[in-house]
């Protein structure tokens, strides 16, 4: 005790333990002079006043841990140094865990055998204890820190769970009767000290989830939502049957709607129709009324193809009368020429061909004919 703080005094004057406590001494557990116990039943008269009698209730039928004091629940939180340590010890225990002989590890090694969990609680417990000394220690002025230890070591446990048992006279039983300097015999250190990981922070939300009893709940919602979504399924399919059915209605409906308009057109286009003889006399007429020309058409173009005919013969004629005066005149001044040297009168020009090409025909009119003629000088003309 005086070396190693073990065991540390947690029974002491007002303390009960108790396996097996009957229904008579339940008063001795509500009793002012009662500070602590540890008590043990199969009554369930405890699981119905829990809150009366117990800030902890462990079941053993249902493996569950009940703290019913707020307080305690608090500095009974695990730090991530805790979580660590305890995932590591239970990881080690369920790889090694052998059904058939649950007294000693499959493996039939010293990893996961009692010896092993014991051994791993005890180190927890000393290193708990080192770590309050030398905490205490720092706070001699005159103290000088070690070397291999930095800060305080005490922050790797649950702070509010060591300021707890600092008010309890199990700690100033401990004081008392412990040596100052156990730190220099068990280092004061969490056995698994470190930073914050990934693997932390983890493990923290897979404990806050199995705080909320997620599981529970989400089991009966996941029962409640099937339900549902069956019944929902069904009033779909239903639905969509009777869409379906309404739409083969609509559809036969329309069908036989429109075999009927067209039996009664057919019917309306037999009583329209004519007689045989009727359309024979009908297409004949249409014949004859296409074979029957059309003399006002005709006119029409006969005008304007003779309009056409007279404007260009008269201006070939105004072109030709003024080659031919050129042509003359032409001919005279040679004449003329050929007299002067030969001493004889100029011939003067004969008006009977020049009179007879100015009397060409300017217009023709309709339904008269037109014949060329030439001249004396072997050019053509039209009269009419």
């Amino acid at each position: 005790m005086r070396y190693g703080g073990r065991p540390v005094p947690c029974f002491g004057k007002g303390s009960l333990f108790c396996p097996y406590i009957p229904l008579q001494q339940l008063d001795i557990l509500a009793d002012h002079d009662t500070k602590s116990y540890v008590v043990g039943s199969t009554n369930s008269l405890l699981l119905q006043q829990k809150d009366r009698y117990s800030d902890i209730l462990i079941n053993l039928d249902e493996s569950t841990i009940n703290i019913t004091s707020s307080s305690l629940r608090t500095a009974l939180a695990l730090s991530a140094a805790d979580r660590r340590w305890i995932d590591f010890l239970s990881q080690i225990v369920t790889d090694s865990w052998d059904d058939s002989n649950p007294s000693r590890p499959k493996t039939m090694g010293y990893m996961g055998s009692e010896e092993f969990i014991r051994l791993q609680f005890e180190e927890y417990l000393l290193a708990l204890l080192s770590a309050v000394k030398y905490r205490h220690y720092l706070q001699d002025p005159q103290s000088t820190p070690m070397p291999s230890v930095e800060g305080d070591p005490t922050s790797d446990f649950n702070s509010d769970w060591i300021h707890a048992w600092q008010q309890t006279p199990s700690f100033a039983l401990f004081q008392k009767t412990t040596d100052s300097h156990l730190f220099d015999i068990v280092e004061p250190r969490h056995p698994t000290a470190g930073n914050l990981t990934i693997e932390d922070v983890q493990r923290r939300l897979t404990q806050q989830i199995q705080t909320l009893h997620l599981d529970e709940r989400f089991a009966t919602s996941k029962d409640t939502i099937n339900k549902h979504l069956a019944t929902g399924q069904k009033k779909v399919s239903t639905a969509f049957a009777h869409l379906w059915a309404d739409i083969e209605t609509m559809r036969e409906a329309q069908r036989l709607r429109q075999a009927k308009n067209e039996a009664a057109s057919e019917d309306t286009g037999r009583s329209s129709s004519p007689s045989p003889s009727q359309a024979s006399a009908t297409a004949a007429a249409s014949s004859l009324a296409a074979r029957t020309p059309d003399l006002t058409a005709a006119q029409a173009s006969m005008q304007i193809a003779g309009q056409k005919a007279g404007a260009y013969l008269s201006s070939w004629g105004a072109w030709a009368s003024e080659k031919r005066k050129g042509w003359i005149k032409q001919d005279s001044d040679e004449s003329n020429e050929s007299a002067s040297a030969e001493g004889k009168s100029p011939q003067k020009p004969l008006p009977n061909t020049l009179s007879r090409w100015n009397s060409v025909a300017s217009t023709v009119g309709l339904g008269k004919t037109t014949k060329e003629e030439k001249g004396p000088d072997g050019i053509g003309r039209l009269d009419a």
